[in-house]
């Protein structure tokens, strides 16, 4: 049920953040100097929280990855050699079905750790490519 919820909220949520921090980091790197203390502030804690945000999210997607596989490992060590030939089959399916990690996926986008990087260094390329412009515009 719960990934199902994230599967559907997961599009939105990614597209809505990389525009805000490529917004946030663009705003931030071009208006520096006209800005008051008290906005550079509330944008800072903003882009702060959406990037925690993100942060948790791709942590939690890389926990259920970390911990899907760590349950063919734990099912590897244990004693089988002593059970009987109706439990050494049971563990040996349940070990096949153990082979492919679980992870939170749409539309080949994963929520691991790959992705935060993927999203902090889009979206600060593209704010570096919006200074850039602009500071070409002004010559």
């Amino acid at each position: 049920m719960i990934v199902n919820l994230v599967l559907t909220g997961m599009p939105f949520f990614l597209l809505l953040g990389i525009l805000l921090l490529i917004s946030f980091f663009a705003y931030i790197i071009n208006f520096e100097d006209t800005m008051t203390n008290i906005l550079k502030i509330r944008i800072f804690m903003s882009s702060v929280s959406g990037v925690f945000i993100a942060v948790l999210l791709c942590w939690s997607g890389q926990q259920l990855i970390d911990v899907t596989s760590n349950i063919f490992y734990v099912l590897g060590g244990a004693p089988w050699y002593y059970w009987s030939l109706k439990n050494i089959k049971i563990l040996l399916i349940f070990m096949t079905n153990c082979t492919k990690n679980e992870s939170i996926v749409l539309t080949g986008i994963c929520m691991d750790y790959q992705l935060l990087v993927a999203v902090l260094r889009i979206s600060v390329s593209y704010a570096l490519v919006l200074h850039d412009l602009r500071k070409s515009s002004l010559v």
